[in-house]
């Protein structure tokens, strides 16, 4: 007589839930590594807005008002210096820092800004 009975044995099935509990190992670690990398982008585009206003109040002013200044905005720390490069012509450089886990990051942008 022959057995054909359909089914799957226990060790079937427990290949089975292993091979699938390494999948799902997996994909949470991808999980947390993009959330993780949405979290620092976040920062480094808020300190790059940071960063523009910066220049753009600077350059609001105009070139008699445009002065070297710093500050902090929540978690940022922001620098600004104005040095004059030519006759009539401002160089304006914002540089923005935070702390991201163990390390300082930062962005750095540069204008000019004329007399005239």
């Amino acid at each position: 007589m022959k057995n054909d009975a359909a089914g799957f044995t226990l060790v079937e099935l427990m290949i089975a839930l292993v091979v699938i509990a390494i999948g799902v190992m997996a994909l949470s670690g991808v999980q947390t590594r993009s959330s993780r990398d949405v979290y620092a982008t976040g920062r480094s585009s808020r300190a790059l807005a940071l960063a523009q206003q910066r220049i753009e109040m600077m350059r609001a002013g105009g070139y008699t008002a445009a002065a070297s200044d710093s500050g902090q905005q929540e978690v940022f720390d922001w620098l600004a210096r104005v040095d004059s490069v030519g006759i009539d012509l401002k160089s304006i450089d914002v540089t923005v820092t935070w702390p991201e886990q163990t390390q300082t990051q930062s962005v750095r942008l540069t204008t000019l800004i004329s007399a005239r």
